[in-house]
């Protein structure tokens, strides 16, 4: 079997990927290969209160068609220049077209375009900040709800399922060079299939954070390794978080004097509804089953007898641990001691003195006075998890930034109060992708393959993966081997 394109992943990244090849060449074979089920078919059960059971070796909130954008959750999507590092790469300019063509199509299912927020904050926001060394990173940012989320993924569905041909649960499993493109095979449900392809399209996203960079390392591609951070999401009542989440929903920060160790936010669900803490089940990516974590925005949850939850991520590089590679496997290593390679929980106040809860989490959890987002957890110390100084910096980075939200919520609480009232969920890990060299049309040098979205190591985010995505798909689109007509010039914004 032969196919013009084969793209792996079926996420923003591929999707974007996808459109923009189908819109500038009509007539090209592209297969879109999803390792997850349908759109539809993606519940977690951790949502529902339920444990994490894997879902049968495919984990799906990061399997699935739509990837990332989880069906009956809702999203942010960040624009430039949240992902900075994508204008280092493609130019600014370049970059800019990218990420208006990507909010554009990803946007395109709703009747009215979302509000983009975190532009300008207010000055006292930026005061309250500034109190404590810190300053807010301005940028636009839209909140997709989970019924916006739902046509968006949806209104994707409806567009490209014509126009490609979709396997689900199909995994690459294997790529070399052929000819003068490649032979991949192709795991699914009836065996393995073998297909050869004039460009291959790695848009794997977390699920391929391992394969991926194996295959390209077999590839011969060369890699760089990751900056790999480390770190926990701090779960607390909505309400902590309402009024400057609702100023900047994806709120990242910058420490304005020289500190050696820094932190960073990451995935902030502070709107007045919260969000959920999600588990994000890696299998035997690692050697041995390992859970880390996510947080998603919601805007449609429907508090019971007590308030909603809210959380976010904060995040420092390793420290002391060696090289990437030993410093995830040290990290890992320490995590399936303390908990099996499951989330757990620590209230704040253990976690920043180091010391054990009293009780275990059945009975923590109905002491706090919001309802947690998720029940598969159990008490530890979380805190063991780190080095020194990443628990340091994380405890710091907590105290400076949950003062500056204070400060702005003009809530007369102080850190010390809320010891009893934040839980602290471990672990999250991030930016655990090698990156390959790729040129701006996202292609490895000297082979018909591209890396995009997560895969390619650069930056994380809806938008940013789409970014990639169709910087890819104009590449391939434009390329001279490539069948069917070219219906928009070279250059078009393809808007």
């Amino acid at each position: 079997m032969h196919k013009h394109v084969v793209i792996a992943g079926a996420g923003p990244a591929g999707l974007a990927c996808a459109r923009a090849i189908t819109t500038e060449r009509p007539g090209a074979d592209v297969l879109l290969l999803e390792a997850g089920r349908p759109y539809r078919h993606r519940p977690c059960p951790v949502d529902k209160g339920f444990a994490c059971t894997g879902c049968a070796g495919v984990c799906n909130v990061v399997s699935g068609f739509g990837g990332s954008m989880h069906y009956g959750d809702g999203a942010k999507l960040s624009l430039l220049p949240s992902g900075r590092r994508l204008s280092d790469h493609f130019g600014s300019e370049r970059a800019s077209d990218l990420c208006a063509i990507a909010f554009d199509w990803l946007t395109a299912p709703l009747d009215l375009r979302p509000d983009l927020l975190g532009q300008v904050l207010s000055a006292g926001a930026q005061e309250a900040f500034a109190s404590n060394g810190l300053s807010i990173r301005e940028y636009p940012v839209a909140v997709l709800g989970e019924s916006d989320l739902r046509r968006v993924i949806e209104g994707w569905h409806t567009q490209l399922t014509p126009a490609v041909e979709l396997w689900h649960w199909s995994e690459l499993v294997g790529a070399e060079p052929e000819g003068a493109g490649m032979s991949v095979a192709v795991r699914t449900a009836d065996g393995v299939r073998h297909l050869h392809t004039d460009h291959l399209v790695l848009a794997t996203g977390r699920r391929g954070v391992t394969s991926t960079a194996r295959l390209l390392h077999q590839l011969g591609a060369e890699m760089t390794e990751p900056d790999i951070s480390v770190g926990v999401r701090f779960e607390m009542a909505a309400g902590l978080l309402t009024a400057i989440g609702d100023e900047h929903p994806d709120l990242k920060i910058t420490q304005l004097e020289h500190l050696e160790n820094k932190t960073k936010t990451f995935c902030f669900c502070g709107g007045g509804n919260g969000g959920r803490v999600k588990f994000t089940n890696y299998g035997s990516a690692f050697g041995d089953p390992v859970i880390t974590l996510d947080g998603h925005e919601t805007t449609e949850r429907v508090a019971g007898e007590r308030p909603l939850a809210a959380n976010f991520g904060l995040l420092c590089q390793v420290q002391g641990r060696g090289t990437a590679r030993q410093a995830r496997d040290s990290f890992l290593a320490i995590y399936r001691k303390l908990a099996r390679g499951r989330p757990f929980t620590q209230t704040l106040g253990a976690f920043l003195h180091h010391r054990d809860d009293a009780g275990d989490w059945a009975g923590l959890r109905e002491r706090l006075p919001f309802q947690p987002s998720v029940r598969d957890l159990a008490t530890g110390r979380v805190d063991e998890l780190f080095t020194g100084g990443e628990h340091t910096s994380l405890a710091t980075g907590f105290e400076r930034l949950m003062a500056s939200i204070l400060a702005h919520s003009s809530t007369p609480s102080t850190v010390a109060d809320l010891h009893d009232q934040v839980i602290v969920i471990g672990p999250e890990l991030e930016f655990l992708w090698e990156r390959p060299q790729i040129d701006t049309g996202c292609r490895v040098p000297g082979l018909p393959v591209y890396t995009v979205g997560d895969a390619a190591g650069i930056a994380q985010g809806i938008v940013q993966a789409a970014m990639m995505g169709i910087a890819a798909g104009q590449a391939i689109a434009r390329s001279r081997d490539l069948a069917g007509p070219m219906t928009a010039p070279r250059g078009s914004g393809l808007r």
